[in-house]
Order: structure tokens, then C-alpha cells, then sequence
């Protein structure tokens, strides 16, 4: 009896073994999915301007204590920035989360951005985004509806393995925002 209990036990012995290593390769590959926050991060370089006009020529002048919020993906403020005299302000945001990024300022129209810093696991790197907004100042009788969602969305884009703008989206609303500028700069001109 003893000669079948100890090949027996040897095979549970390799077995046990066996999983425990995959079980630990297995965490291992799980640990790969949780950044460094702190070396891997999308970077938001944001600069506001003032739009005077309706072309980019006219947005000469920042907005120096424009407020940008964060927002979470579960509609939690995370953070907020102030741009500085050069209507600048930057900010990290952590990979594989989505954001609601809000731009406002006293006697301005806010803006949205959408960001979508979603990257693929095998993805270890920081990244530097730029964003330009243009506000511009309140108009009694604006309809500002379009401007109720983002003005523009920022994601990953596979292909050159950095972040841009989602073009189509970019283009369909960009259609939108023309004829509310054209009501915008007509309501301007008749005060």
C-alpha cells in the first residue's frame, strides 16, 4: 500500500506545483494592468483663449482664471485647474479611465472635452496632449444647446499609437458649432 500512497503523493506534490506557478504567472500578468500612475499618464497641456471673432486669428487674447474641472467617468469632480496669466494650465490624468474635462469662466459660454484615456495593456508610456479651447463671452438669446456635450473627444488612436481627436466626431459637430457661431457673431454685432 505504501508503494501506490507515494507515487501518489508525488504526483499531487507536481501537480500542486504546477498550478501555483501558473497562478503566479497569472498575477503577474494581472499586476502589468495596474500603471504606475506616476510614470504612465496622459498629460493635458490646455491653453484658453479669448475668441473675439470667427476666425482663429481673432483669438489673440488668453483667459487668464479660467476654471477647468475633472470630472470622472461616474460624474465625481477629481480635480480642478486654474490657467495662468498665459491662460495655461497643465494636468495628468491616469491611464484607462474616461474624463469629462469642463472649461469655464465667469461671463463666458463653458465648453466640454471628452477624454477617453483607454490604452491597450501592453501600453506602458506617458503621454503629452495639447488642447486649445476658445471661449467666448455670454450673448442674451444664444441657443447654446450644442454646446451641452463635448465641442471635441480625445482617445487613443491605435494605428499611431497616440492620443488625438476623434475626427468624425470633430467633423460632425464642428457643422454644429458653425451655425451657432454664425447666431453668435449676428447676435454680437446687433448690441
Amino acid at each position: 500500500m505504501t508503494k501506490i500512497i507515494k507515487p501518489l503523493f508525488l504526483l499531487i506534490a507536481i501537480s500542486l506545483l504546477k498550478t501555483s506557478s501558473l497562478i503566479a504567472q497569472e498575477a503577474k500578468t494581472d499586476s502589468s494592468l495596474a500603471r504606475d500612475p506616476k510614470k504612465y499618464y496622459l498629460q493635458i497641456n490646455s491653453l484658453v483663449k479669448d475668441s473675439k471673432g470667427p476666425d482663429k486669428a481673432d483669438e489673440k487674447v488668453v483667459v487668464k482664471g479660467a476654471v477647468i474641472k475633472v470630472i470622472s467617468n461616474s460624474n465625481y469632480l477629481v480635480a480642478s485647474y486654474f490657467t495662468d496669466k498665459k491662460g495655461k494650465a497643465s494636468f495628468q490624468l491616469p491611464l484607462n479611465k474616461k474624463f469629462k474635462i469642463i472649461i469655464q469662466k465667469k461671463g463666458y459660454v463653458s465648453k466640454i472635452v471628452e477624454v477617453n484615456a483607454e490604452v491597450p495593456n501592453d501600453v506602458n508610456n506617458a503621454f503629452i496632449f495639447g488642447v486649445d479651447i476658445s471661449l467666448f463671452a455670454e450673448v442674451q438669446n444664444l441657443n447654446t444647446d450644442v454646446l451641452l456635450k463635448p465641442v471635441a473627444k480625445i482617445r487613443y488612436d491605435k494605428m499611431n499609437q497616440e492620443f488625438n481627436y476623434d475626427a468624425a466626431y470633430t467633423h460632425k459637430v464642428n457643422g454644429e458649432l458653425k451655425s451657432m457661431y454664425k447666431e453668435y457673431y449676428t447676435l454680437k454685432k446687433s448690441k
